[in-house]
């Protein structure tokens, strides 16, 4: 029986991809809010889909114990955010904050509070997927005083934080936490006319793809990263170097 791996925003886009890349070795479960994922030629028999709400403990608890009952839960990777326009301080709205907070960066702490016993029982592993923009402080390629987007940033940020605290106390039970920092990916995130002139401001030439992201995590969980804890990976094309 393979082990269990849970992804959160598994229905589209970088979760939709890591979920069809874990199915190779594990039974996946996708959280998302979304009632089915999208299909694609990757879709497998050991990808099931759950419709949870990620800011809800309740939702988070119940999809977890669904989980423990298909079996041994080894892997999990949070995939699920959400982002907002661009916008200054001035004029991002308290709601605003709250709500990309919550999704990006609380949900992070509710998800990992519930499964960190099952990580310890398996000594399992698990990967956030943070942002440049938590590393830079705002999100594009440049600062700018149009805006950093800084609820994001700062979601991210703190996504970057908690993979470190997380990696540090779970370290003595042989659980690896690690984080991927992705730049520009295609997606829904960046509207696809704005793709050309993006992937000119790219070492590389080029937006990355979900499934560079996926693989990304999917090393991060093998064991071919057995010696690595508490390391965010840039998946940027170059954008940010450090």
């Amino acid at each position: 029986m393979k082990p269990i791996a849970i992804i959160t925003g598994a229905a589209s886009n970088i979760g939709l991809a890591i979920a069809n890349r874990f199915t190779t070795d594990y039974q996946v479960l996708g959280l998302d809010l979304k009632c089915q994922p999208e299909k694609t030629e990757e879709s497998s028999n050991s990808f099931e889909h759950y419709r949870c709400d990620i800011t809800n403990l309740s939702d988070l608890a119940a999809a977890i114990k669904y989980a423990r009952k298909m079996g041994q839960i080894s892997a999990v990777v949070h995939s699920a955010a959400t982002t907002e326009p661009r916008a200054t301080i001035k004029d991002i709205s308290v709601d605003s904050w709250r709500r990309v907070i919550e999704v990006n960066l609380s949900a992070t702490f509710f998800l990992m509070k519930l499964i960190a016993p099952d990580l310890e029982a398996s000594r399992g592993a698990g990967v956030f997927i943070a942002s440049r923009a938590g590393k830079a402080g705002y999100a594009g390629f440049d600062p700018t005083p149009l805006g950093t987007k800084a609820h994001y940033s700062a979601s991210k940020a703190g996504v970057i934080s908690l993979v470190k605290s997380f990696a540090i106390e779970l370290a003595p039970f042989g659980v690896r936490i690690n984080g991927v920092a992705p730049g520009s990916i295609e997606g829904e995130m960046i509207p696809k006319e704005k793709w050309p002139e993006l992937s000119q401001r790219i070492p590389l030439g080029r937006l990355g793809k979900p499934a560079e992201v996926a693989e990304a995590a999917y090393f991060l969980c093998s064991a071919s990263s057995s010696y690595i804890t508490g390391h965010i990976l840039d998946v940027n094309g170059g954008t940010l170097m450090d």
